[in-house]
């Protein structure tokens, strides 16, 4: 699957919250040092953090595309 990014990844601030879209979120954080996108996954009852690429670095599984920066997310996001 090739994805085309709304915010090119070159574009993307570390520690920076966006809205967007992938498979199981719609909020994720940029981790600039990893160069993958963090968010919280709710599965079972449990919910834990998973990394997840941007369309640049991927494209056979699931991304997360960014759609527009956010400044104060519901549920804080750690940076690993």
């Amino acid at each position: 699957m090739n994805y085309t990014p709304k915010i090119p990844k070159d574009q993307l601030k570390h520690g920076a919250y966006y809205e967007g879209s992938c498979r199981n979120a719609s909020v994720a954080r940029w981790d600039a040092d990893k160069q993958v996108f963090i968010y919280r996954r709710h599965k079972f009852g449990n919910t834990f953090l998973e990394e997840i690429h941007c369309p640049e670095d991927d494209n056979v599984f699931d991304v997360f595309i960014a759609d527009h920066e956010i400044t104060e997310p519901k549920n804080p996001i750690p940076l690993k």
